[in-house]
Order: structure tokens, then sequence, then C-alpha cells
């Protein structure tokens, strides 16, 4: 039987098993911060946070309008954990073209999947599961290219990575390492001037989404903040309105945050310093030292061979990581280092390969048993070490937020509220429509002070806090019960 039929139940089984156990560990509900934000804005084909994420919007929306079941934000949840476990089934495939059997294939992208840090951001909406996926895969189609001289694998790779771009642009970093990888044999100018032309005509489409449903938005007046004379360009609706040429360089760009400076002082001591205090501890923990040592050995086994890819390999793995650990306006690093994770599988299943091949030639079948066994062990580990993922499972924290919300405010009310707590709000506003005609307005309590006033005229003004908020002119009263954070209603002085 021909190798690649052989491998390919591997590759099915690297994807459906992780799929399984991640689907019965991804949360029911709205979440909190960016994640609520993208549960809101993939339903009603919105503008996210920066980078503006078009491709994931498109394919959210996509996505939670065909599934049938579950709320919009279990589906958006379930996204991530089937994300993850295409990656996996890619780094079963890609251990599979440096010659591993495929056991050992599934159990090595099975260590991927379920460590821990990994597992973890498979479990809620994020935009980096589904980019980081679609890159890895364009990275591993380079990877075939480069060991088989497949030209299709170079044409498919090509478009991937665009599509990766489009729906998350930090991904070039990852993709950088793809180019080393494709680059270690000639390419064929009239196939990658094709495959180039048609990823930068997915980049250019998407992209193009951002003005187009920003001015529609402002044309049909579709975000309800533009009611109380706030100017277009506020969250999930029309984030930084980039109908306009600043809003849009300023969204896809991030450049209030400053990405330029980390990328500028990427590689220096600092940097590298950093990356190691975020997440050596993390790989320690969720690798073991033993497995981290038998990544770094099959990985070297492969330099000796391939100098070029595994230098690609390493570009992929440790460029984002080092973005990650540096961007001072990034609050979750790890979000970053799935490549890494995915690079060291590859190297953990190579060793293991030699392994057997090493000990096994009188008993092949005793040495493949005890490698298996050992890997398997690791994956019974990550599962041990899993409890606190499933019992995150149930958490309706930001549902009862809502509720209290909409129980303490009278209809029409403006809510005014920060990042962390106007995104499940705006969830419940424009997915669940549960706030009937409150508008909610994702800003600090002082943004719109001299707004107050005017408000106070025609609706309730309330505002989130911790604490009674210091408004000077205004008086508040506490409108929730106990919980935080709490609801107070502005008064006129």
């Amino acid at each position: 039987m021909p190798f690649r039929l052989r491998g390919l139940p591997a590759v099915a089984f690297a994807f459906a098993v992780p799929l399984v156990v991640l689907l019965a560990s991804v949360r029911t509900s709205v979440g909190f911060w960016d994640t609520g934000d993208l549960q809101t804005v993939s339903w009603i084909a919105g503008i996210p946070y920066p980078t503006g994420f078009p491709g994931y919007v498109m394919v959210g929306w996509l996505w939670t309008h065909a599934l049938p079941f579950a709320s919009v934000a279990a589906r958006l949840n379930a996204l991530s954990a089937a994300s993850i476990a295409a990656a996996a089934a890619t780094v079963a495939g890609a251990a599979l073209w440096f010659g591993v059997r495929p056991l050992i294939a599934v159990l090595a992208a099975c260590t991927f999947a379920f460590a821990h840090t990994v597992w973890y951001r498979a479990t809620y909406a994020d935009v980096h599961p589904l980019g980081f996926a679609v890159a890895f895969a364009a990275i591993a189609l380079a990877l075939r290219w480069a060991l088989r001289r497949d030209a299709r694998a170079l044409a498919f790779a090509l478009p991937l990575g665009g599509a990766a771009l489009a729906i998350d642009n930090t991904t070039v970093l990852m993709l950088a390492g793809g180019v080393v990888v494709a680059l270690t044999r000639r390419l064929p100018a009239g196939l990658t001037a094709r495959a180039i032309g048609i990823a930068a005509l997915i980049v250019v489409v998407a992209y193009a989404y951002l003005p187009l449903r920003s001015a529609y938005v402002t044309a049909q007046r579709l975000d309800p903040t533009l009611a109380l004379g706030i100017a277009p360009g506020r969250p999930f609706w029309d984030d930084h309105h980039p109908a306009t040429r600043e809003g849009f360089r300023s969204l896809v760009a991030g450049s209030e945050w400053g990405p330029g400076q980390t990328l500028l002082a990427l590689f220096t001591p600092d940097t590298i310093r950093a990356a190691g205090e975020h997440f050596g501890a993390f790989l320690v923990d969720d690798e073991t030292q033993v497995l981290l040592l038998a990544a770094l050995i099959g990985l070297g086994f492969l330099a000796a061979q391939w100098p070029g890819i595994v230098l690609g390999l390493v570009v992929a793995a440790l460029v984002p990581a080092l973005f990650g650990a540096s961007y001072q306006a990034e609050a979750d690093p790890s979000r970053y280092v799935f490549a890494l994770y995915a690079v060291l599988a590859l190297g953990v299943a190579v060793a293991a390969e030699r392994t057997v091949r090493a000990f096994g030639r009188e008993r092949p079948a005793t040495a493949l048993g005890i490698v298996a066994a050992l890997l398997a062990l690791v994956v019974v580990r990550d599962f041990v070490l899993a409890g606190d993922l499933f019992a995150r499972r149930a958490d309706d924290s930001a549902i009862r937020l809502g509720e209290r919300v909409a129980t303490s405010t009278r209809d029409g009310a403006v809510v005014v509220a920060p990042w962390d707590w106007a995104t499940p709000l705006a969830y419940k506003a424009y997915v669940e429509h549960g706030l009937g005609r409150r508008i909610v307005v994702c800003a600090l309590s002082l943004d719109h002070l001299a707004d107050y006033r005017r408000w106070l005229r025609t609706r309730q003004v309330t505002i989130l806090s911790d604490g009674p908020p210091e408004l000077p002119g205004y008086r508040t009263r506490r409108l929730s019960g106990s919980g935080a954070p709490q609801v107070y209603e502005v008064l006129a002085p």
C-alpha cells in the first residue's frame, strides 16, 4: 500500500481525537474582554478591535450562521477548538513526511493539542487559533514542497498564507519561517507568481471589507451609539471607523499600541530574556524537561539532514514568541506560542521515530510499543492537568452581568462600561437582543462626561464600576445589589 494512503487515516485520527476532547471542554457562554467582542462582531458582521481581523469575521459569520445548535458564543468557542484540532492534524501530516510512523505521528500531535497552554486557548473565542492553524498549514505545504518538490503543495501554500494574513496579520511573523522553508528549493517563477497573485487578491478583498462595512454601518446608522451624538468609530459595529484613511491605518496596523518599536527590538537580549521569563516555566510545565530534550534532539536530527528547513521552522516558532513576550500592549503573550509548541511536537515525533529505529532492529514492535506508551503517558498527564479547563466550561459570570444590567436599568438607558465589561453587554444587546433599547457605550466613566447632561434629558445614564465613580458635577447612586461590577445611575447635581 502506498505510504500516503497509510498516512491519511493517521492524519484523520490526529484531527478527530483532539476535536472531540477539545469540544467537550470549550466554554459554553459569552466571555469578557476580546472574547466577547469577537463573539458579538462575528455574528453581526461588525468590525473588531485592532488589527481588524476581516478574515476571522467572515469565517466566524459563516460558522455561526451555518451551525444550527448551541449559543452563538459557544459556536465561536468551538471554532477555536476545531482550529487547534486541524493544527494537530497538520503536525501529524508533517511528521509523516519526515518518515515518522503513523502511531508516533498521532501521539506527537496529541502532545501539541493537549499541552495546557495550547488547550486552554482552544476553549474560547480568539483569533489566534484560527490564524495559526491556517498559517501552519501553509508552512506544512511549503515543507512538502521543500522535501518532495511537490508543485501542487507550493501552489496551495501561498494562497493559504494570504488567507492567514486576512484572518490575522500577525501571522506574518510565522509565515516568514515558511518563506525560508520554501526557498530551500528554487521556486518555479510562473507558478510562484500566480500563487502570490492569488494570495494578494485574498488579502486585498478581505481587508476591503473593513472600509466598506464601516461606511455602510455609518450610512445606515446601525451603531446605536450614533443616536447619542457620538462620532463614528466605536467598538463592535465600527471600531476605529476604517472608512477613513486614518481609521483604516490605525485599525490594521494597531499603531496606537506601538508594534513597530517591538519589531525593531525583536532580537535584542532584553527581548530574548523576556521570552524566557514569559514562556520558560510554561514550557517546562507543559512539556516536561525530558520531552523538551527529546524535541531538541529530534530537531537536531532534522537539522543534520535539512538545515534550511529546520531554520525555517525555528523562525516560524521563535519570532512570534519573541514578539508576544515583548509587545507591551499584549495582555496574553501565550497566544503567540502555538507554532513553538507545534515545532517541538515535530521534534518529539522525529526523536521517537529515531529511538524506535535504533533500539528496535530485532523487535521493532516492542520498541514501538514502549515509545508509544511513553508518549501516551505524556498525553494522560495532560488530561490529569486539564481539570481547571473543564471547570471553566460552565462559567456564566458574563451572562449574569448582562442580566444584572438588564434588571437594574430602565429600557432605553445608556450603559457606560469599560472594555472588559462592555463586550458581554454588547453580546447581550446585539446577539441575544436582551437589552431592549438600552445603548452600550464602551468607554471609561469620564470619557463622555461632557455628554451626560445632554443624555440625561431623555435617558437614564448608568455606569459600570467597581466602586462609586468620581464624576465632577454629578451625583451617583448604586442600582445593583451584590456582585462586581456594580451599576450606578448618574444623577444631575
